[in-house]
């Protein structure tokens, strides 16, 4: 069946940002096309976990059922491991919105959720399907192809949701913008891992951190983010018993005792990456395709579902759409130099080595005597970064340079 040849907003990319987004357009009734190119959601080893002031993004938006529907995992706490023993826990309730806690899924899982979701509340879905074109006339016309075909969709307004490496960032007029890569992330999916699933468990040392956490109520993902060179040496990158031998000699004993692969492992450049231009007067971009942050401080979602209560509350309430995009772009601005700011610090403190890292190191455990809450930012996961600045004296606060 052919689709009409217009609709009110086309979103390119059906992962969590787009179809949340779609759907939530959908459900005030909007008309929506989705496009989305993969014929089915794979395993990236990525983009797991929503911090609790991601959760709390998501009651805003009313979009909990999606999560529902996806097998996600409570995670109430963070615990801090050393030498195989709990050193100290962080409970989110105390210090997060509303007490909520952090949220554990698989990726694809909830992808498939938020697609079907979307189609659910009126959006129509095209996949596999591709946006492979962009024209500006009396309104934007967008040329999607399925099967082979060309169909030549008339809309409002484009919101790209593509991705780091968006196809649709340079319909805003952007580019792609991007930090050195300073370390890389990765892991797997295993099962068989006992220990108390209400928890995401971290244990961290110079050069590399490994944690895990719920990714489904009978499954775990497991992560390390070290320098390159690093997993290189240790041979993690591609071999499973290298990355099992290693674990095991850091997580609590009988952690591993019936641990098996479930998933691919994986691992990836850790930089940010984000467009110079955010929106133009009828594209618009959300999620990595607008910017990414360091996979390892698991911000991505969080900031999609910020991103999809943000633009949508604007479109919805402003007729005015240029006028919303504009508000929107400068209101993502400000929260992803916030995220991306305090991954660069944290880069710093965790991967580098040598003296003058350790002093660094010395500096900020100081500055958190002083102050735990580092002027907000160790508060990052459970609030967010509304209210924050990541300017210089903030930097100064973090790593303790302005303490006698």
């Amino acid at each position: 069946m052919q689709p009409r040849s217009h609709f009110d907003v086309v979103v390119v990319g059906g992962g969590i940002a787009g179809s949340c987004l779609g759907g939530i357009l959908a459900r005030a009734g909007l008309s929506i096309l989705i496009v989305e190119k993969e014929a089915s959601f794979r395993d990236r080893v990525r983009g797991e976990i929503t911090w609790p002031w991601g959760v709390a993004e998501v009651e805003r938006a009313g979009l909990r059922a999606v999560l529902e529907h996806a097998d996600c995992v409570e995670i109430e706490a963070i615990r801090f491991i050393d030498e195989r023993q709990v050193k100290d826990v962080y409970e989110f309730a105390p210090d997060s919105i509303d007490g909520l806690p952090a949220l554990g899924f698989s990726h694809p899982r909830l992808q498939q959720a938020a697609l079907d979701w979307a189609g659910s509340q009126g959006a129509t879905v095209l996949r596999p399907a591709k946006a492979t074109q962009f024209e500006q006339d009396s309104s934007p016309v967008v040329t999607v192809v399925r099967d082979g075909e060309e169909l030549k969709v008339r809309t409002r307004l484009v919101v790209g949701a593509d991705g780091k490496q968006s196809g649709v960032r340079q319909w805003t007029g952007g580019e792609a913008e991007s930090d050195p890569e300073r370390h890389r992330l990765g892991g797997v999916l295993v099962r068989g891992i006992q220990w108390d699933r209400r928890t995401l468990d971290i244990v961290g040392f110079p050069q590399m951190t490994v944690f895990w956490f719920s990714a489904s109520r009978d499954s775990t993902r497991v992560y390390v983010a070290a320098k390159r060179d690093c997993l290189r040496v240790l041979g993690l990158e591609r071999s499973f018993e290298n990355l099992a031998g290693q674990l095991a000699a850091i997580m609590p004993e009988d952690a591993f005792a019936q641990l098996h692969q479930a998933g691919p492992i994986g691992f990836f450049p850790n930089q940010n990456v984000w467009s110079t231009k955010l929106a133009s007067d009828n594209v618009v971009l959300i999620g990595d395709a607008a910017g990414a942050s360091d996979p390892s401080r698991g911000m991505g979602t969080s900031q999609v579902f910020q991103d999809v209560r943000e633009l949508s509350d604007l479109l919805l309430g402003e007729r005015n759409w240029p006028k919303a995009l504009a508000e929107f772009e400068r209101r993502r601005w400000r929260s992803y130099h916030v995220i991306r700011e305090h991954d660069r610090w944290r880069s710093l403190l965790v991967f580098e080595v040598g003296k003058e890292a350790d002093q660094r190191r010395e500096r900020h455990l100081r500055a958190r005597e002083n102050d735990p809450t580092l002027g907000g930012f160790a508060l990052l996961e459970s609030r967010g970064p509304d209210g924050l600045v990541a300017d210089e004296a903030a930097r100064r606060r973090f790593f303790g340079e302005d303490l006698p």
